[in-house]
């Protein structure tokens, strides 16, 4: 992305130098999740839409052009065990979140502040709220967000994520990957009749 669309999108969402860290968080949370594959973050602007790793992305990008020490952290997860079921949702997505585990390869921003790492997940958006997700509406700079997966193991940063969740998924077997397909499609057609 360019450093004038970076620009762009902190003068449009940062109030102040003391509120920078809290108002790029929440600019880049309150973007809709969509597990649509899409890691770009120019286009997870413009589409107003992204996935976990797109919009991450995104938030170390803009945390680092703000002067931010900022890395991306994978974790495996179970991914499925943070998602909450509701009864709005399509019977199959129930069950699989519900059932068996969904191993999934997720991210979260970590990023210098006060002299300590935050781990800022910036997946879920406000809209989710009355459905039970942790959206962390109410962080305003201090401490660590609520992640959308307990880790089971976290791989060091990297800087090109979209290389490292290639390699790590293909170390799913493809019956756990169609799973996974499957559970992601299923969620962000449920998300997106919101």
């Amino acid at each position: 992305m360019s450093a004038l669309s970076y620009a762009t999108f902190v003068r449009r969402h940062v109030k102040n130098k003391e509120s920078e860290l809290a108002d790029l968080y929440h600019a880049v949370r309150n973007i809709p999740y969509g597990s649509v594959g899409e890691r770009d973050p120019l286009k997870v602007i413009t589409n107003n839409v992204g996935s976990c790793s797109g919009k991450h992305i995104l938030l170390r990008d803009l945390l680092r052009e703000t002067g931010h020490d900022a890395e991306i952290i994978t974790i495996f997860a179970h991914f499925n065990r943070g998602v909450p079921s509701h009864p709005s949702m399509p019977t199959d997505l129930r069950a699989m979140i519900e059932g068996d585990p969904v191993y999934d390869f997720h991210h979260y921003v970590r990023v210098l502040g006060d002299q300590h790492w935050l781990k800022l997940d910036a997946t879920w958006h406000d809209t989710l709220t009355p459905f039970g997700f942790p959206v962390n509406g109410k962080w305003r700079g201090q401490g660590d967000t609520v992640l959308a997966a307990t880790p089971v193991r976290e791989y060091p940063a990297v800087e090109d994520l979209a290389a490292r969740k290639a390699e790590l998924l293909a170390q799913l077997s493809p019956a756990e990957r169609e799973k996974r397909n499957r559970f992601f499609e299923r969620l962000t057609e449920w998300m997106a009749r919101l």
